[in-house]
């Protein structure tokens, strides 16, 4: 199955042009031709399914056909997660849109010591893109430059994974707000003010993960509810 993210607005037309990289990677390097199924999403849970009526020198043209499957995950889940080395967040952000997640929000607490440019920004958005196709997500997450930890996990019912916590996250019922601190810990001033507001502490178990490692756990857990 091939999987296409098209403007919002294309799955409202009766057909869809596609030229450039798409048009690249669909005719030149997967080879599709006329008469063969690919399915659109509009990176806000819409798809329907469309068929490949011409294939031109530089773009083709896919007639819309019905609805599709959107294949997204039951429970909607926003991750924050401190801000992480590049290569690692590209990682991460790649997983977790393969997983479903709703939104990712990068956040800077007193422990995180990594910078964010644009060029990360525009990188991110690259892989999230390619993510949804390859895993045929219908959705694609927001990802924002960092906020301050103010914003972060400030939701009702926000759940911080903190080491010792004493509660494993596979018993907190409807996760919708995840929290993923800096590789050394949130600060006890930090754990304060998430129990302040409410937040639920939680722990994924007794061996010490990465941050993007913990992020991609914690949310698996979430999306399944248990």
């Amino acid at each position: 199955m091939i999987h296409l993210l098209v403007d919002g607005d294309d799955l409202g037309r009766g057909t869809v042009e596609v030229e450039g990289a798409d048009y690249r990677h669909l005719f030149r390097a997967r080879r599709l031709k006329v008469g063969d199924r690919v399915r659109l999403v509009d990176g806000r849970g819409g798809a329907r399914w469309s068929l490949v009526a011409d294939v031109g020198a530089e773009r083709a043209r896919l007639d819309l056909l019905g609805p599709a499957p959107t294949f997204e995950p039951d429970r909607q889940v926003t991750l924050f997660v401190s801000v992480v080395r590049a290569e690692r967040a590209v990682w991460l952000v790649e997983k977790a849109t393969e997983l479903g997640v709703r939104e990712l929000r990068w956040f800077v607490s007193e422990r995180t010591g990594r910078s964010f440019t644009k060029r990360a920004a525009a990188r991110q958005a690259r892989v999230a893109k390619s993510a949804l196709e390859q895993s045929g997500g219908a959705w694609l997450p927001g990802i924002a430059p960092p906020v301050p930890l103010a914003e972060a996990g400030t939701d009702a019912g926000a759940v911080v994974l903190h080491p010792g916590a004493g509660t494993p996250l596979a018993v907190v019922r409807g996760v919708r707000t995840l929290v993923v601190g800096p590789e050394g810990g949130f600060s006890e001033r930090e754990v304060g003010w998430f129990v302040g507001r409410g937040a639920t502490l939680a722990e994924l178990g007794p061996r010490v993960l990465r941050a993007e490692t913990a992020a991609v756990a914690a949310l698996a857990v979430a999306l399944s509810g248990r």
